[in-house]
């Protein structure tokens, strides 16, 4: 059981990064227009919704129902929020946020206070988001105007990270995420060897340290995740914990999640180590 808790939190991790560097290569000047401006909480009105609130801070960054970490533009009257594995798109009317999108189809969100209790506590990220350069990204990512993903980029996987590299260069670092994740998945062998129940394994590669520390070093802490997740493939443990309880302690999601993995397990070992004696 612990080994197998551990796998699917290490894979989670990795296709978490993956998915969000299969993008197709493309630019459009009408990036523009987009700004990340708006702000407020918004509430969804039906109670079976899967996720009950957005949060927006009014410089990029969302709370999705008053917890998960996100980022989003708007573009003309639509609003893009993006959580780790897809986007939600809204049509934004008055004071209201209608879904379009699978995921939040047929949802509306609908403006009002924030919640004064103290079981709410607002933790929304405080590095920059570029909406113009969010709004490339996304034109990388998925089919205009909807949240289906463009595959083809592994056709040229070179191009694609030679877009990506510019992104992160100008200061995008959901795309320097999306780099690592592309060299991530080189070194270890590609995709399927990933996904596999193999362990994975990868040498030293100073890019891959670099692409994580640039991150960190603009505040966006999901950076101490990937490098963790470096450290930890290259068979050096007590530097990935190391660096996963730093991220968890600045407040990185995916750092406490294998963390608390990592202390499973130890745990595990220690009960049947007493078990056997």
């Amino acid at each position: 059981m612990k080994q197998l808790i551990l796998q699917l939190i290490k894979k989670d991790m990795i296709k978490t990064i993956l998915v969000t560097a299969f993008l197709a290569i493309t630019y459009t000047t009408s990036a523009q227009n987009s700004t990340n401006s708006l702000s407020g909480y918004y509430k969804v009105t039906k109670k079976d919704a899967l996720y009950t609130s957005i949060h927006l801070d009014g410089n990029g960054h969302a709370l999705i129902s008053d917890s998960f970490q996100a980022e989003y533009f708007q573009k003309d009257d639509l609003l893009y929020v993006f959580p780790d594995k897809s986007v939600f798109i809204f049509k934004i009317d008055k004071n209201q946020l209608k879904g379009i999108s699978n995921w939040v189809a047929k949802s509306t969100y609908k403006k009002t206070v924030v919640p004064l209790n103290d079981d709410y506590e607002r933790n929304f990220n405080t590095y920059v988001v570029n909406p113009n350069l969010l709004y490339e990204f996304y034109m990388l990512n998925f089919e205009e105007g909807t949240d289906e993903m463009k595959l083809d980029v592994l056709n040229d996987p070179e191009a694609y990270n030679e877009q990506l590299e510019k992104l992160c260069a100008k200061g995008l670092t959901s795309a320097c995420g999306a780099l690592f994740g592309m060299k991530y998945m080189e070194a270890a062998g590609g995709l399927s060897e990933i996904l596999s129940d193999n362990a994975t394994t990868i040498k030293e590669d100073k890019q891959l340290e670099k692409l994580a520390q640039q991150m960190i070093d603009a505040e966006d802490f999901r950076g101490y995740s990937l490098l963790g997740s470096y450290y930890y493939a290259l068979g050096n443990i007590s530097k990935a914990k190391k660096i996963y309880t730093e991220g968890a302690e600045k407040g990185d999601e995916q750092s406490a999640l294998v963390l608390f993995s990592l202390e499973l397990e130890e745990d595990v070992e220690t009960t049947e180590s007493e078990f056997v004696e």
